[in-house]
């Protein structure tokens, strides 16, 4: 029981304890570049060209308002979007897919301690919410104008056009040396169609975050 008191009263501390200035009203704007692996679920999709599953480099842009909270544990909001077309952004090779992603949510980020100090923090941070996508077929992967699936191919560009609705989860830990951040995490976004025959997209992603911070209160405003 003591043990248990002690635990909750160091708890207690720790939440009600200050944040630092610039803790209190945080914004981060960072360039996420990773790989990411496209599943699309339907029906008669050509095999072969990356319509059924593709894996390629994704591309995107991340803001994340943080503000309140402690020194330990903020809570946020985020705003991000992603492009994933083909293996090479649709630069290369062709695509199945070109498939833009804005997402919408919470935020929240917890400091590791003891592997933070001076201009150096260490924060694990996660965001959920919503995602949309808008995904414009093309006539697939590897796929030359008048060769194999000629025909298949360009009736997939011209019926599988389609936007959804759905989620996204990530994770990833970041370092913040002074007003540069960089970091690695996961994600998974996954979406339903909307008046389409496709009936779903799942996206998982890996990579790196890359960016900065800016500290939207200066240490007057919080009286330190």
């Amino acid at each position: 029981m003591k043990t248990l008191t002690i635990t909750a009263a160091l708890a207690a501390s720790l939440l009600a304890s200050p944040a630092l200035a610039d803790d209190r009203l945080e914004l981060e704007l960072s360039i996420p570049i990773g790989v990411a692996d496209r599943s699309t679920a339907a029906p008669e999709l050509v095999p072969g060209y990356g319509y059924e599953n593709q894996t390629g480099l994704l591309l995107g842009a991340d803001a994340r308002l943080y503000a309140g909270g402690n020194r330990y544990f903020q809570l946020g909001v985020a705003l991000s979007g992603a492009h994933h077309a083909g293996p090479a952004l649709g630069l290369a090779d062709g695509y199945a897919f070109r498939s833009t992603m804005l997402d919408a949510g919470l935020a929240g980020r917890v400091l590791f301690p003891c592997m933070s100090g001076g201009d150096t923090r260490v924060h694990l941070s996660g965001v959920l919410g919503l995602s949309g996508l808008y995904a414009d077929a093309g006539e697939g992967v590897g796929g030359r104008p008048n060769g194999p699936d000629a025909e298949a191919r360009r009736a997939a560009a011209a019926q599988l056009d389609h936007g959804a609705l759905g989620w996204r989860f990530a994770l990833d830990l970041a370092w913040h040396l002074g007003n540069f951040i960089v970091g690695g995490g996961i994600g998974v976004r996954q979406h339903f169609g909307l008046d389409t025959a496709v009936a779903r997209d799942l996206v998982l992603d890996v990579g790196l975050r890359i960016g900065g911070r800016i500290d939207l209160l200066s240490d007057d405003a919080h009286g330190v």
